[in-house]
């Protein structure tokens, strides 16, 4: 065999040999990891509902910061910087999984009857409509994870009630216990709404741990 051919056998080896490596780098990148927001426990229903109205309790709209309403699992590194964990995601979008939990956190902690997510089905009467800005959400890992919130209870023939919470929770070492923290701070905003509309006034608390 000629020098020529020679050095065109070795040119085609590495290029196929280049090419299986690169299939074998991508195949070995790790697997997605999903994850989604946990309600309150059953266990903190209200435990007489037989002599107490039933209501109907609708979440209108929830807000969060736009940097964080992405598939990506969003945690505060320093004070000027944030890692967007690319196989870390959430299930679903953030602002839809954070207002169907708070809504289902509302029915466990509210004698409601029926607790719905806008638009409304149809037929279905809302007596206390919920709208909610997160005005900021830090998660981190193996450190505080902070949620401050602005929320306004509407009720039938009524003056708005305004509350503003501001939460914080401690989250782990990986991936799992950030989201548990973020559902504890999701949970105690739900708690602090809830007492607002059983109580009929604004509710402002700090609970910084």
């Amino acid at each position: 065999m000629s020098r020529f051919g020679t050095s065109r056998a070795a040119l085609t080896l590495a290029v196929v040999g280049g090419s299986l490596a690169l299939l074998a780098g991508c195949g070995s990148s790790p697997d997605t990891r999903f994850y989604t927001l946990a309600t309150v426990p059953p266990i903190t229903k209200t435990a007489d509902r037989s002599s107490t109205p039933q209501v109907g309790v609708g979440i209108r709209s929830v807000v969060l910061p736009a940097d964080l309403d992405r598939p990506q699992i969003v945690t505060r590194t320093g004070p000027n910087t944030v890692h967007l964990a690319e196989f870390d995601r959430w299930s679903s979008p953030l602002r839809e999984s954070v207002a169907n939990v708070i809504a289902e956190n509302l029915s466990v902690l509210l004698p409601a009857d029926r607790v719905a997510v806008y638009p409304w089905p149809p037929g279905v009467s809302i007596d206390y409509q919920v709208i909610v800005e997160v005005t900021r959400l830090e998660l981190r890992m193996d450190g505080p994870c902070a949620l401050d919130a602005w929320w306004r209870i509407q009720a039938k023939d009524q003056e708005s009630v305004v509350g503003r919470s501001s939460l914080s929770d401690m989250a782990g070492h990986d991936y799992a216990s950030v989201v548990a923290a973020k559902s504890r701070l999701v949970g105690a905003l739900s708690g602090e709404i809830a007492a607002a509309i059983r109580n009929g006034s604004p509710v402002t608390r700090q609970n910084r741990n």
